[in-house]
């Protein structure tokens, strides 16, 4: 008989522990579905060879600088598997490391100008977004500003 006790004990416990109510959420709430910003994490919308290439780059700049200005943007995939991109400038190249987001269609990080004498050589960061159609739009904040500048690319 202490068996059968123990085994019925053991399955009220069961049916009680079934029937008892879950915590329950806030009103409007929702259950978390994904990543941290909360959107589904499903494969990625973009794709990062988008930004692979020549571009001819538009671009604007302080009121000194007599833009916007065109030149040349060049993409390419660096060893470390991030991309770099060469950006053709009246004041020599500058120089784009940064890495694609989750979604494959923003390109984001740091530019340099490498072989610049200048006192306060040209470097900050920048976002480039992959637009579809062969666009790119974006901006660039060279350090020590407080405002970015835009940027365009077209195929």
């Amino acid at each position: 008989m202490p068996k059968f006790c123990s085994l019925l004990f053991a399955l009220l416990l069961l049916v009680a522990g079934l029937s008892a109510p879950t915590l329950a959420q806030p009103a409007g709430m929702t259950p978390h579905v994904g990543g941290p910003s909360g959107n589904f994490l499903g494969p990625p919308s973009g794709n990062a060879a988008d930004f692979l290439g020549d571009w001819n780059f538009t671009w604007d700049g302080h009121f000194d600088s007599r833009c916007p200005c065109r030149g040349r943007l060049s993409i390419s995939v660096s060893p470390s598997g991030d991309l770099v991109g060469y950006w053709d400038t009246k004041e020599g190249s500058v120089v784009l490391h940064g890495s694609t987001g989750y979604d494959q269609n923003v390109w984001s990080g740091r530019f340099e100008q490498p072989d610049s004498d200048a006192d306060f050589p040209l470097k900050g960061h920048f976002r480039l977004e992959a637009r579809g159609g062969g666009l790119l739009t974006g901006s660039y904040q060279p350090d020590g500003t407080t405002l970015p500048f835009r940027m365009t690319g077209t195929r």
